[in-house]
């Protein structure tokens, strides 16, 4: 059945971006020197806030394909989760300097 399939991409997709999105505000404050943090902050947090100015944009795609919309936001949630996996591991290391 689709719908089932459908539902289980969608919860798994809304899992990798509360994952992702986790991801970018407790690593960006260990992965930047101390120099540099805050700006690393800014920049991660005006990322996440241009996905959300785009996507209502996102919505409006499906004029053009009508699958393209499901696409992207199943998509981009499942990569941004996948890639957070190479994130290195700061558990009991000193923050950079």
């Amino acid at each position: 059945d689709l719908r089932t399939l459908r539902t289980a991409l969608a919860v798994f997709g809304k899992g990798c971006l509360a994952a992702s999105f986790n991801c970018v505000y407790l690593y960006t404050g260990e992965l930047y020197p101390t120099v540099i943090r805050q700006t690393g902050m800014g920049l991660a947090n005006t990322m996440a806030r241009l996905g959300s100015i785009t996507a209502p944009l996102v919505k409006m795609a499906d004029e053009v394909f009508p699958a393209l919309p499901f696409i992207i936001y199943g998509a981009a949630p499942v990569v941004s989760g996948l890639v957070a996996i190479f994130l290195p591991e700061t558990r009991n290391m000193a923050l950079p300097e």
